[in-house]
């Protein structure tokens, strides 16, 4: 390696006062407006530890720390005996790189040895960590609370729910009369479900698990350690846990039906034998549509209840007549036209799981179940049906939104997805409030706003089900998709979110989702059963 090829900057002088510091530590030289243009234009910034081997920290060496963090920067602390913020709770290794003084001299075979992948997702999540925990007054004392919360063992305050001012409606005749309305696909679901409605199970657990605790039950506020994977909160979460800070502990895993055949289709198996999920449906006068769409969902399994966000300002006309599906259907006043009203943490939402449906969707029963199957072993990911990807645009040095058919996809659309309530909290209450606010300006591009917030989070790509690339409803008016302008703006809400992120979250994955026995034949009284391909 050549070291020419490297730009060094080291200062021994100020050219102004410096700062006070301890005699054992290097002073700060020059105004911080200054200090930060030069670290914006480096990938490490040098940060000497003091020399005084029992001062484990020092002002001198935080604000060198914090500067770095802000503008990406990759800190390097020489002097492995400096203790840096929340230690005990932080992975500082996978955004600080600490070298022992007696290896100064193999600094630069250390830095250049590190692959260039590396030191983006190093400077990613040192920027992340600064804002999520250093940034503000409002974080920094945010971050004392979790970490005295965490180290006694205190559950986090409930998430805030949004109140659902229901709309009074009448039901009309029952849903099902109709033969033609009937979509259960070529898969005889069976008596499934036998019992009422019941809601998610909450609190099972605060910070007591088992080895058989892998899924997360995300009822309760995070503290600021909460957007991602690789910022424990508690060091003796399992290394399963993917989201951290909700303070309710794990799901425990029950015990699967097995099985094949009917003993398959009459119950949900898997690790969690018990659950249902609720539809969230968005809808904007189009009552006919509307009223085809909820008596396609009557006999849907493992169905919770439907919430239908009445995005209007005009009400519902006084003479409709709803279906009667056999569940509640509550209808959701709101308080403008906004497509970010799809993702609010409703409190009528008593599941964790939300299938997120436009009201122009056309999934058929089996389809529908086939995804929440998929989604409650990746519970951490949307799971849904139309898939999307965005592409470089060499030309404009920019990036577009992509609908063609393709080997690889990077987005799953809300308009037909499963995905974890606790993101519509996320989305609602902690994802930068200017990417709603395009989302309202466009009317448009919130599904690709929520593509962007779960990847953020989890480092995982979307998860595609069934081979179909469209669902739209025969006949359906003519939707906001078809217009021209609709790619336009998505290919500037990408662009724009890439900015508020300060990277490209979104990864692509190759694969879809299908049944084991998919295209199998089998005997006539056999039915699929389904597992990752």
């Amino acid at each position: 390696m050549d070291s020419h090829l490297d730009q060094v900057l080291v200062e021994f002088t100020c050219k102004n006062q410096p700062k006070p510091s301890l005699p054992t530590e290097w002073a700060l030289c020059g105004e911080r407006e200054d200090r930060l243009e030069v670290l914006k234009v480096s990938t490490f910034a040098l940060v000497i530890s003091p020399g005084d081997g029992q001062l484990v920290a020092s002002a001198g060496c935080s604000m060198r720390l914090f500067e770095a963090l802000e503008v990406g920067a990759i800190p390097v602390v020489l002097g492995d005996h400096s203790k840096l913020p929340y230690h005990h709770l932080v992975r500082w290794s996978e955004a600080v790189i600490m070298v022992p003084k007696p290896r100064i001299t193999e600094l630069h075979f250390l830095l250049r040895s590190i692959s260039d992948n590396d030191l983006l997702a190093m400077r990613r999540q040192g920027r992340f960590l600064w804002e999520t925990y250093f940034s503000t007054s409002e974080s920094i004392f945010s971050t004392i609370l979790a970490s005295v919360r965490t180290s006694i063992q205190i559950p986090a305050a409930p998430i805030r729910e949004e109140p659902a001012q229901e709309i009074p409606h009448k039901a009309g005749k029952l849903a099902g009369t109709d033969a033609n309305m009937a979509d259960n696909g070529d898969l005889d679901l069976g008596p499934v479900e036998v019992e009422p409605p019941y809601a998610s199970p909450r609190f099972l657990r605060n910070f007591t698990y088992t080895a058989a605790d892998v899924y997360h039950t995300w009822n309760r506020a995070p503290g600021p350690f909460h957007l991602f994977p690789h910022t424990p909160l508690d060091p003796v979460l399992p290394s399963e846990a993917k989201f951290l800070g909700s303070g309710t502990g794990f799901r425990p895993i029950g015990g699967g039906s097995g099985g094949s055949g009917k003993e398959f289709q009459a119950a949900l198996g898997g690790n969690v034998p018990r659950e249902q999920f609720t539809v969230v449906m968005l809808t904007y006068e189009r009552e006919e549509v509307l009223m085809n769409s909820l008596e396609r969902l009557n006999g849907l399994p493992y169905l919770n209840k439907v919430v239908v966000v009445w995005n209007s300002p005009k009400p519902p006309s006084d003479d409709l007549l709803w279906p009667d599906i056999g569940l509640p259907i509550v209808v959701v006043r709101t308080e403008k036209n906004s497509l970010n009203n799809r993702f609010l943490p409703w409190d009528a939402v008593e599941t964790e799981a939300i299938l997120s449906i436009d009201d122009d969707a056309h999934l058929r029963h089996d389809e529908i179940m086939f995804g929440f199957r998929v989604w409650r072993e990746a519970r951490d990911r949307i799971v849904g049906f139309p898939g999307r990807f965005h592409a470089w645009d060499v030309n404009h040095q920019s990036w577009l939104y992509n609908s063609n058919y393709s080997c690889e996809l990077s987005m799953v659309l809300t308009g037909a997805a499963f995905f974890h309530k606790y993101y519509a909290y996320l989305y609602s209450y902690v994802m930068p409030q200017a990417i709603r606010d395009m989302v309202d300006e466009y009317i448009n591009c919130e599904d690709i706003a929520m593509n962007f917030l779960v990847s953020h989070i989890t480092r995982k790509p979307p998860i595609k089900v069934t081979s179909r690339w469209t669902f739209r409803c025969p006949g359906c008016p003519q939707a906001l998709s078809h217009d021209d302008s609709h790619f336009h703006e998505r290919h500037k809400c990408i662009n724009f979110f890439v900015k508020v992120y300060g990277y490209m979250p979104l990864l692509y994955t190759q694969f879809r989702v299908d049944s084991v026995l998919f295209k199998t034949r089998l005997p006539h009284d056999k039915t699929k059963c389904f597992k990752f391909i």
